[in-house]
């Protein structure tokens, strides 16, 4: 049997990013960094730094890879736009932050820009349950989103700020979760926060957005008021160029916006899963991480959408009306087509009436010259065979000649009918009639 070309790749997709297991007590640092067009592939960050810990190193293109250090564990994991690095040191009480496990510098060597870092302290369930004047002094506020997460069996406090040195700091007390429950957990804290701050990317955006939609609705309003007024197809002209305008900087600014506010939906949808997968219960007195968000990341998010409605709302107006007003003057100029037509018949009809006119006058002169003719041939004749005395009566030529050429000419244009039949020599219609067969009418 053949398989499917993609058939390992998609089934190693499910499994390419493994739970780690966490063994309290512990220590984590996250670190997720943006990436632009021009940035390097960290993959080789990564490589070189198995290379100097002499640990595994990652596969040819691969987008996730974990290993175990001397004392935890480090992955990366790829995205589509950004990429993150997890160190975890376990086992450990030491006051040193997990980072201090990777080589000096190393860090500072990652390409893209920084956007999400993170402090996670693991408290095991030997240790006391944090009281509010130890968090308060481990914070530095008060100031917190916490609670109990996994059917109790752990407690999760952050206040979602970035301290003095760069990272946000998180604080789990683990009471009896197995270390795979643990480390997930863990990570989903650390990808709530990831991808809070990935959807909070559009909000710069929108509001820059925001401030651009205005006049351009005002203009679209005054513009759709003017064409409540008919004024000639010279206005009708200007407004649709006005139209026009509105219709390429609403334009510009959905393809400047569509990909991110999208992504922003996206990263606030697993926002969303990923609190929800928590089981969050109240911890103490204070709010829970849900309710936290829900009150200060959620009006962002509402912002975002709404600008993009907004956005994509305008762009449907303005094609509406940019439809009508061309339907308008398209029927203007349909009627000045008409006009036209009109006019191009009746000097057709006067060129027809001068045509046969002439045809009249034709049939004269050649009657004339073509009676001399005759009369020549005839008096030459009569002499020839009856004397010189004889004499041909000219005027009987005058009434054969002038039939013989008129249906001469007549059997002549009913020839050119026959082989063309497209041609008429007289006008047949009339000129409402040859307007409606136009081709302009038969096109609308």
């Amino acid at each position: 049997m053949q398989d499917h070309e993609f058939r390992h790749i998609l089934n190693d997709e499910i499994h390419g990013r493994p739970g780690l297991a966490v063994t309290a007590p512990a220590r984590i640092t996250h670190l997720a960094y943006t990436l632009g067009k021009d940035d390097s592939d960290p993959f080789l960050q990564v490589a070189k730094l198995c290379d100097a810990l002499g640990v595994k190193p990652p596969g040819e293109g691969a987008r996730h890879h974990s290993v175990e250090l001397a004392a935890g564990l480090f992955k990366y994991e790829r995205h589509g736009e950004f990429y993150r690095i997890s160190v975890t040191a376990q086992n450990t009480r030491e006051k040193q932050e997990a980072i201090s496990l990777l080589p000096l510098g190393w860090i500072d060597k990652l390409p893209g820009k920084r956007l999400v870092a993170i402090h996670t302290e693991i408290l095991s369930k030997d240790m006391k349950v944090p009281t509010a004047q130890f968090l308060k002094k481990y914070f530095g506020h008060e100031d917190l989103a916490g609670s109990r997460v996994s059917h109790g069996r752990a407690t999760v406090w952050t206040d979602f700020k970035i301290g003095a040195d760069g990272y946000t700091r998180m604080l789990i007390h683990d009471q009896g979760l197995t270390p795979l429950s643990l480390g997930r957990v863990s990570r989903r804290i650390h990808e709530i926060e990831t991808y809070r701050m990935m959807a909070l990317l559009a909000f710069p955006l929108a509001l820059d957005l925001q401030r651009r939609i205005g006049p351009l609705e005002k203009s679209l309003a005054e513009t759709i008021e003017s064409m409540l007024s008919t004024q000639g197809i010279e206005e009708d002209a200007r407004l649709l160029a006005s139209l026009s305008t509105t219709a390429r900087d609403v334009e510009e600014m959905s393809n400047r916006s569509s990909f991110r506010f999208a992504a922003a939906r996206a990263y606030s949808a697993l926002v969303t899963k990923r609190i929800a997968e928590l089981g969050e219960e109240r911890a103490i007195n204070y709010q829970r991480i849900g309710v936290f968000l829900d009150r200060r990341f959620s009006p962002a998010m509402t912002t975002c959408f709404a600008v993009a409605e907004r956005i994509a709302d305008l762009a449907r107006r303005s094609e509406r009306a940019s439809n009508l007003l061309r339907t308008r003057v398209d029927i203007a100029l349909e009627g000045q087509n008409q006009q036209l037509l009109r006019s191009m018949e009746a000097r057709t009809r006067q060129q027809l009436m001068l045509q046969e006119t002439v045809e009249g006058i034709s049939v004269v002169a050649i009657s004339y010259y073509l009676f001399n003719i005759v009369a020549i041939f005839a008096n030459g004749a009569a002499k020839h065979f009856f004397g010189e005395g004889a004499a041909f009566p000219d005027w009987a030529l005058v009434p054969v000649i002038l039939l013989l050429v008129w249906w001469g000419i007549r059997r002549l244009k009913r020839r050119i009918r026959k082989s063309h039949p497209d041609i008429q020599t007289t006008p047949r219609t009339s000129p409402k009639v040859a307007t409606a067969a136009s081709p302009l009418g038969e096109r609308k």
